[in-house]
């Protein structure tokens, strides 16, 4: 029986493979163009500037049809920073107007340039950076890039690298590959590490999904352990030691939710194998407001949607504001008594929005939590303050109060929001548009994504 499953996987992730794995025409024509481009830059940077392809196409590692291309131009060790990202900036824009493309300017840790060329059809990402040898010479974070790809292209088989191309596919459909902001996820570099130090895709899920909080890796070694004091230095539950830089955890961005996705959805899929775990969910049959609707009726919800303007700005900066501000409507509606999910913050052209769930509801009472009741002051302080309670209990350690409710509904709850809880830096909700049990058709199909990978594992 058990031969028979690993014989039903195997098929599963060979056909899988098959769909996702860049097809030797692909390879051949994205070759071509990192070669015209490498010839292009060449004859721009001087002879003591070294031209280095980074990222997932460098490694071997990149998915049917996302292998964009990461250009580093390196810098003798000594050269101010300032200087070198003058110079590259310098390069790449001339290699713009040299090919009658466009460019912009983009920012990580320092500037770099972001091109659009015709004959390359592809996004080029040109990066600025020092050339160094060791971590110790380190001056910007990018510098240890292409340090990355030295060591992924010395560890990994062909077979291993394909093993990487189906767990991002898997990460992928479950809404947690990538190591932006707004999803919180593993990214390119953490899936190869993965891989690296388990072996195989098999191997990842099967360690994931009997994962035991704090988990520590250090890939270099191959070893691992559930080391609290390491885990107390990174700030982290989630530790792998970059190979390249033992002071740098690569899983710093992934949320404790994204890994708790990983660990549920391996114990499905190792479970019960299908082709389907490497599929988003699939797009919603006729309006997406019509399914959102449905979804939200079928289990008894009521729906909630701010929508305001936001600033010109990379979605990396405005995104965390968003959900920020969305926490802080739910803390206030969960303080107020209201059962509600989390605050979903998106984003659409130049409006950002914060949609809500939460169960048809009126209440006339709600039972608030006090301090412990072995403080005694702050215990006296608490029953003071709520003079018109129906009455206070005990609850384990903590007293608690029942009193009349502020507000009857999510809904005025909601409108009458203070104002200091809707800005956050750039983002200013105090006149946004609050929409109860009504989707705009123009948002509807990203709020229907957007709900899917919030409920679908």
């Amino acid at each position: 029986m058990a031969k028979a499953k690993e014989t039903g996987t195997k098929r599963i992730l060979d056909r899988v493979l098959k769909d996702i794995k860049p097809t030797p025409a692909e390879i051949q024509q994205t070759t071509s163009k990192v070669n015209e481009l490498m010839g292009l830059l060449g004859t721009i940077v001087p002879r003591n500037v070294e031209l280095r392809v980074a990222g997932s196409i460098a490694r071997g590692t990149n998915l049917r049809g996302s292998g964009d291309i990461d250009i580093f131009m390196l810098f003798n060790k000594g050269m101010p920073r300032d200087a070198i990202v003058k110079l590259g900036l310098q390069y790449a824009k001339k290699a713009a107007t040299v090919k009658k493309g466009s460019y912009e300017v983009k920012y990580a840790e320092h500037p770099y340039v972001r091109l659009y060329l015709d004959s390359i059809g592809m996004r080029v990402d040109v990066v600025p950076a020092l050339k160094i040898d060791n971590i110790d010479e380190m001056g910007t974070t990018v510098d240890r890039t292409p340090m990355h790809t030295e060591f992924i292209n010395r560890s990994l088989s062909s077979r291993q690298r394909d093993e990487v191309r189906l767990l991002k596919c898997f990460m992928r459909s479950h809404g947690i590959y990538g190591a932006e902001i707004k999803i919180n996820g593993f990214s390119g570099y953490l899936c190869e590490l993965l891989v690296h130090h388990y072996g195989s895709l098999h191997g990842v899920l099967k360690a994931a999904s009997a994962f035991k909080l704090p988990v520590v890796i250090k890939p270099l070694s191959r070893n691992e352990s559930n080391d609290g004091e390491i885990a107390k230095k990174f700030n982290s539950s989630f530790v792998v030691i970059d190979p390249v830089d033992s002071d740098r955890n690569v899983a710093a961005g992934v949320s404790i939710e994204s890994l708790g996705r990983l660990t549920i959805a391996a114990r499905q899929f190792l479970y019960h194998p299908s082709a389907s775990a490497f599929h988003d969910p699939k797009p919603c049959d006729g309006p997406a407001a019509v399914a959102i609707r449905k979804f939200a009726s079928s289990a008894g919800l009521e729906t909630f949607l701010f929508s305001c303007k936001v600033p010109d700005k990379s979605e990396d900066v405005v995104y965390p504001q968003l959900r920020k501000v969305g926490q802080q409507i739910v803390r206030h509606l969960q303080g107020n008594g209201f059962a509600v999910f989390n605050g979903m913050p998106f984003m659409y052209r130049n409006f950002g929005y914060i949609f809500l769930l939460a169960p048809g509801q009126r209440i006339k009472s709600r039972l608030l939590k006090g301090p412990d009741i072995f403080l005694a002051n702050a215990t006296l302080q608490f029953e003071k303050k709520h003079t018109k309670a129906y009455g206070f209990t005990v609850s384990g350690s903590s007293i608690y109060v029942l009193e009349g409710s502020r507000y009857l509904s999510v809904e005025e709850t909601l409108r009458k929001l203070p104002k200091r809880m809707l800005k956050h830096k750039d983002i200013d909700l105090s006149s946004a548009r609050l929409l109860v049990n009504r989707i705009p058709a123009h948002v509807a199909p990203q709020l229907y994504k957007e709900i899917m990978k919030k409920f679908t594992i």
